[in-house]
């Protein structure tokens, strides 16, 4: 007699294996060139990433180089606009006080003047004056020298000649004085 087992067991689970053929050699080798391939295109990814990020930032940089570079050129404008501004104040301070300076030292001259002593010619020229004048004697020629070293307004003042004349039958002491101008008092 044969006994069937109509009762269900368990079934056995079934493995697939699939036979490629390969020897374990290569395989081996495969997944080592498979590795090696995901490595590269990793590395190429992040290469690939920073040279781009790098060129960003070059980008970047040449914006601000640039920016730089007109800021750079701005200040250097700035600066001779300065000087060349700077240089021109000082001329115009410079004619200011060589403007008044003509009267101021037209208007000293003569209130230093003695009563018997007068100018017969004045010239002046880069802060010198040279000045030609009589005086009825030496004495008041001496006081004008003293009035005139007296004065802020006058310095190194010269005596250069001083000599009698006859104007008119009349003896007079003619002299040549020279002297220089301190703008500076003015």
């Amino acid at each position: 007699m044969i006994k069937i087992n109509l009762l269900p067991t368990k079934k056995a689970k079934k493995t697939f294996t699939i036979k490629v053929g390969f020897k374990p050699d290569v395989t081996f080798m495969l997944i080592a060139v498979v590795v090696v391939l995901l490595l590269e295109g990793v590395v190429w990814y992040r290469l690939n990433s920073s040279i781009t990020m790098l060129i960003r930032d070059k980008q970047t940089l040449e914006v601000k180089l640039n920016d730089i570079k007109k800021q750079v050129k701005e200040v250097e404008n700035f600066e001779k606009d300065k000087k060349s501004y700077e240089e021109k104040i000082a001329i115009i301070e410079k004619l200011k006080k060589t403007q008044k300076g003509p009267v101021h030292i037209l208007d000293e001259i003569s209130r230093l003047l003695p009563d018997r002593v007068w100018i017969i010619s004045l010239k002046q020229g880069e802060g010198n004056i040279a000045l030609t004048g009589a005086g009825m004697t030496n004495d008041d020629i001496v006081k004008y020298v003293n009035n005139l070293k007296a004065s802020n307004i006058f310095k190194n003042i010269q005596l250069i000649e001083s000599r009698q004349v006859l104007e008119s039958n009349v003896p007079v002491y003619s002299f040549n004085l020279t002297f220089n101008i301190n703008l500076d008092a003015l």
